[in-house]
């Protein structure tokens, strides 16, 4: 090989190696979650993807229910404020069948014929189904691993009782470990709404920003159907809204209304004895190991029980 030949051959092998230290990165930006095997949990939640995320996909982990894979949605690698720094998980579609926020059964009226505990989320029948039944879904191994999780709620002006209006953002704790998300969580109430209890800490997910493109995404994000093809009751003769209840009572002593999620994304709210759908969110620790597994032709991640 003559002196030519080798400057040739050494250039040729520069040009390779900087268009390799050029193309890795892009590839890491521009690629979705490069999978392994096995990973923890928290390393596919929405927050620790960053620019990695690209699609509902990528957040997903599939959990047995009633011995069916369910998908859930990993969104924050250590759920904020009041909670317990586990891993927070929603459910990526609504529970089939709909549910009052309150049932008839389980109103309680004061002295004065007043309903007076539409306000507090832990005496809600949605809250006890939760935590009571729907759990009872999951295998024993999984129930165990569950982490309670310490919830913000609403006080409810002092769990029913009348109280004044400037109770009405006063909050506390309780120890929850299925259980529904808050207005404040999906990014539907502001720091200056001041007849608004703010429950829990902004999940970065939803909280997009607040230009209209970023609300578009947003509302795409919270928007949510079933499963599978809905075929119980409708709205009296319309169709079926595909809303899902949170947690979080509106403030008026006139009415029981709730916030809910729209089938739009948009947010609004509806009286606690409507039937609607739930979505329940959960946590499990950090380390949680989850397992590329084939459901269906597709190779996605499980938790085994």
């Amino acid at each position: 090989m003559d002196k030519l030949e080798k400057i040739g051959t050494k250039m040729a092998i520069i040009v390779t190696l900087a268009g390799l230290l050029i193309a890795v990165p892009l590839i890491m930006y521009f690629n979705p979650l490069q999978r392994r095997e096995t990973m923890e949990l928290h390393e596919i939640a929405y927050d620790s993807l960053g620019r990695s995320y690209r699609s509902q996909d990528d957040i997903t982990v599939y959990i047995r229910e009633n011995g069916v894979w369910e998908p859930f949605l990993v969104l924050e690698a250590s759920y904020p404020g009041e909670g317990n720094g586990g891993t927070l998980l929603l459910r990526r579609y609504l529970i089939q069948e709909r549910r009052p926020w309150l049932a008839l059964e389980d109103r309680r009226t004061g002295l004065g014929g007043e309903n007076i505990d539409f306000r507090y989320y832990p005496m809600s029948s949605i809250d006890t189904w939760l935590e009571n039944e729907y759990i009872q879904v999951f295998s024993e191994s999984m129930q165990a691993r569950m982490l309670t999780t310490n919830v913000e709620v609403w006080d409810g002006w002092d769990h029913g009782r009348l109280g004044a209006y400037r109770n009405v953002t006063v909050t506390e704790t309780v120890p929850r470990t299925i259980f529904l998300l808050s207005e404040n969580e999906t990014g539907w109430i502001g720091p200056r709404r001041a007849n608004r209890a703010a429950e829990g800490e902004p999940i970065a997910y939803f909280n997009t920003g607040r230009r209209e493109v970023h609300q578009r995404l947003r509302h795409s994000r919270l928007a949510a159907t079933p499963r599978y093809e809905y075929t119980g009751l409708d709205d009296g003769r319309w169709a079926v809204n595909y809303s899902w209840w949170l947690r979080s009572v509106r403030w008026t002593t006139a009415t029981g209304t709730i916030a809910v999620i729209m089938s739009s994304g948009s947010g609004n709210q509806r009286m606690h004895s409507e039937y609607t759908f739930v979505r329940p969110a959960l946590t499990l620790p950090r380390d949680t190991i989850i397992e590329l597994y084939e459901i269906n032709g597709r190779r996605v991640y499980v938790i085994h029980d």
